[in-house]
């Protein structure tokens, strides 16, 4: 949420968060949740580690069950009064009006993130190559190239590819629609591509392959309309980027994401360059966090650019502001961490209700900070284990955490949601 324009009912919803102290509830669940996505038709959705789907209650309820043989390894996505997901074996499953239509030969990537538009499904599918020969008579499969996808259901509600990007992709990539030109037409399709696995060797984000570029995908056929390569030896270390309102340009949005290289990372804001028509640019950039293999995790509001130093050892946020070409850094908080080794989850944070609300650095509490009043520290909300997943709810009033011991909790402002272990 933003602060600007709140209005009055939003302002008093940030005064009643800063005053009444958050609290932990536990979410009813059937088994251990690896997913947790807030929307559906309870608010709130995990998928078990079975592969079950659940609707998940926020009012202390059984969960229902959606759907079973689903992928747990991958991301859910909601919208447009749909739910997809990754099935085990790579289908497409879609949810809509309480009704499941799937595409088994879909072919959709582990690990990567879906997004749902009006009319359709974009997602990452893997391609897989043809079997060659060897001279030695042996025949083998090279590793599947990844491309972007969309899917659109036909009249009798069938789903079926209908485009697919000509670039590769990066293979957990996250796609995500965001307006770079301002052409107020609800904007297109960013990603991050060109996936390499020599550049840059730190592996932290879940393997060793990283992007070296980022497209800007018309959403309906899936064409170029605007990219940025990287020379080597830098890459984007990321799998999705940000979106952040451009002030002073209404309706145009940049992507904030991490470029490292040989001296280790650093934020960079990546828009729409006005001098080339096919081009995106880098707009600004901030120093590096200090030496290879060095890297930070961006967070923001869309607004509010933040970023944890090291989060992995030590953790230190620092707030970020773009000066000309440079983004100047200004140290905030330590112990703090939003992200684990290893995990895709590259953002464990939420912004609610005007306040950012992080892990510490255990990530066995949760740290409230408010940037009205000079980031200071609100309310720290202890959790029962490690946080590994969390996400604002849909209406705003609470958070929902997943810890790494597949437990669900409710998370926010209240005098009467006690702690239960």
């Amino acid at each position: 949420m933003l602060l600007a324009g709140l209005g009055a009912a939003g302002w008093r919803a940030v005064a009643a968060a800063q005053a009444l102290p958050w609290t932990a509830r536990a979410v009813p669940a059937a088994e251990p949740t690896r997913q947790l996505h807030a929307g559906g038709p309870s608010g709130l959705l995990g998928t078990g580690v079975s592969g079950d789907l659940w609707a998940l209650s926020l009012t202390g309820q059984p969960p229902r069950r959606l759907a079973a043989g689903l992928d747990a390894a991958t991301p859910l996505a909601t919208g447009h009064g749909r739910i997809a997901a990754r099935r085990a074996g790579g289908g497409l499953w879609v949810w809509e009006d309480g009704r499941v239509r799937t595409l088994p030969s879909a072919g959709l990537a582990v690990h990567a993130g879906l997004l749902i538009l009006p009319l359709a499904v974009v997602a990452v599918v893997a391609v897989v190559n043809e079997v060659k020969a060897e001279t030695n008579g042996a025949r083998r499969t090279d590793p599947p190239d990844h491309r972007l996808a969309r899917f659109e259901a036909d009249v009798a509600g069938r789903w079926r590819e209908v485009a697919r990007s000509q670039d590769a992709v990066l293979p957990d990539a996250r796609p995500l629609q965001v307006d770079l030109d301002g052409r107020g037409d609800g904007g297109h399709i960013a990603v991050l591509a060109g996936p390499d696995g020599s550049r840059y060797d730190h592996g932290v984000l879940g393997d060793g392959v990283e992007p070296t570029r980022v497209l800007w995908l018309e959403r309906h056929g899936l064409d170029l309309l605007r990219a940025l390569s990287l020379p080597a030896p830098h890459v984007f270390e990321d799998i999705a980027p940000r979106p952040v309102a451009l002030p002073g340009a209404p309706g145009r949005f940049g992507l904030l994401t991490v470029r490292s290289g040989p001296d280790g990372g650093q934020l960079v804001l990546v828009t729409a360059d006005p001098a080339r028509q096919q081009g995106l640019q880098i707009a600004a950039l901030g120093d590096t966090v200090g030496g290879f293999h060095r890297w930070l995790a961006p967070t923001t509001d869309g607004r509010h650019l933040l970023a944890v130093h090291t989060p992995h050892i030590g953790g230190i946020l620092h707030v970020y502001q773009q000066e000309g070409r440079q983004l100047t850094r200004r140290r905030l908080l330590d112990d703090v961490s939003t992200h684990r080794i290893g995990s895709r989850e590259l953002d464990i944070s939420v912004w609610l209700r005007g306040l950012l609300v992080l892990p510490s650095q255990d990530g066995r509490r949760l740290r409230v900070l408010n940037p009205a009043a000079e980031w200071a520290e609100q309310q720290s909300v202890p959790l029962p284990a490690r946080v590994g997943l969390a996400t604002a709810l849909a209406d705003g009033s609470a958070m929902a955490v997943l810890t790494e011991d597949g437990r669900v909790w409710v998370v926010g402002p209240s005098a009467n949601a006690p702690l239960r272990g």
